[in-house]
């Protein structure tokens, strides 16, 4: 049988540049799934129609990117660092910014949600701010103002700092699911259409969108290539550093679903479904790492998993049996690379905020 060593050093061989057949391979267009030489790059495959859209990568950063494989690791975080005890029965969606800033909120159909803005100290959250409204999702841009949407209306509003609250966008007729704001501080909202959200038929509308600075559309993500819906459920959003988006997509009732990845132009880089236990995965939280690993919470499972930038499962932690996380619904990584899991389930309970240490390898 052939090492993992000596299939890496075969995968690396050079290769000959699909066009010219004779320079070798530098670039790989992931949509036309060729490999080709630097000149055929700009002589040939530029000229070819509807290529605006396509990614071109460097081959070198392709076998950064896929090391030898290695097993799955039993271990995401490697110690808890500081653990804080809310008012709140959970935290459905938790931010960090700098300066130890945290943005957490619990929401509930009966009743109104919490939004709070607080400052994590040595033993407790100091609060700066809070509000009382039915909010299904929050982002906070670059100047430190905070986005949310309420489940009443399709608009998206943002609080201030002196508590002032103004609307910026209203998506009707579609209803609003999830917000997040990427590194360029471009908007990015998941929508569906009105009625039933389960299940989704040929004529339900799923999307998400990115926007301008003036809160235009500029991106409109639904299908993809072959006109096949993208998207369920858009429930939450994430981004990387090369604004990749990541979104935790609900498939039925019992909120079970799947992570999708997926360029800004439309392209699908994978889907994740969880383990390969046949078990369903019921992903919540996002978080993406310093160097653009993806970890997810299982809220159902009390696990943490893994990913790498191609969809590969690199690690797998049930938290609730070395740590006693229970529920983990939400995540963040602060400034200084810890990551922080809200947990707690919808029951008269307090839930907590674990800051905890990733592990090294990841």
């Amino acid at each position: 049988m052939e090492s993992k060593s000596a299939s890496l050093r075969k995968a690396q061989a050079p290769l000959s540049c699909h066009f010219c057949n004779k320079q070798a391979v530098h670039w790989k267009c992931e949509e036309c799934d060729v490999f080709m030489c630097t000149s055929c790059k700009g002589k040939i495959h530029q000229r070819l129609k509807s290529i605006q859209d396509h990614e071109i990568v460097s081959v070198s950063d392709i076998w950064k990117d896929n090391p030898p494989r290695r097993d799955v690791a039993s271990e995401v975080i490697s110690s808890v660092f500081n653990t804080y005890t809310t008012t709140i029965p959970a935290i459905n969606s938790l931010l960090c910014s700098g300066d130890d800033f945290i943005y957490y909120m619990y929401s509930s159909k009966q009743e109104k949600s919490r939004l709070i803005k607080g400052k994590m100290l040595k033993s407790s959250i100091r609060i700066l701010q809070t509000l009382e409204k039915r909010i299904f999702d929050i982002a906070v841009n670059k100047e430190g103002e905070i986005l949310f949407n309420e489940m009443a209306n399709n608009e998206v509003k943002i609080l201030t700092d002196t508590g002032e609250i103004n609307t910026v966008l209203d998506t009707s007729p579609l209803t609003l699911l999830s917000l997040h704001v990427n590194k360029d501080n471009e908007l990015i909202a998941g929508l569906r259409d009105q009625g039933p959200s389960i299940p989704i038929t040929d004529f339900s509308v799923r999307q998400v969108i990115i926007l301008d600075g003036e809160y235009k559309r500029k991106v409109v993500l639904e299908t993809d290539k072959k006109g096949r819906k993208l998207f369920s459920y858009p429930a939450r959003i994430k981004t990387d550093s090369k604004n990749v988006l990541y979104i935790a997509d609900i498939m039925d009732e019992n909120k079970a679903g799947r992570i999708v990845a997926v360029n800004t132009n439309g392209r699908l880089k994978f889907t994740y479904n969880g383990s390969t236990d046949g078990q369903s995965f019921f992903p919540h939280g996002i978080a993406i790492t310093p160097s653009d690993n993806i970890i997810i919470s299982d809220w159902n499972k009390n696990s943490l998993h893994i990913l790498n930038s191609r969809g590969e499962l690199l690690g797998l932690h049930f938290v609730d049996k070395e740590y006693n996380i229970e529920f983990p619904n939400s995540l963040c990584i602060d400034n200084e690379g810890y990551l922080l899991i809200g947990s707690g389930l919808l029951i008269d309970s307090d839930a907590r905020i674990y800051v905890t240490k990733i592990a090294e390898r990841f």
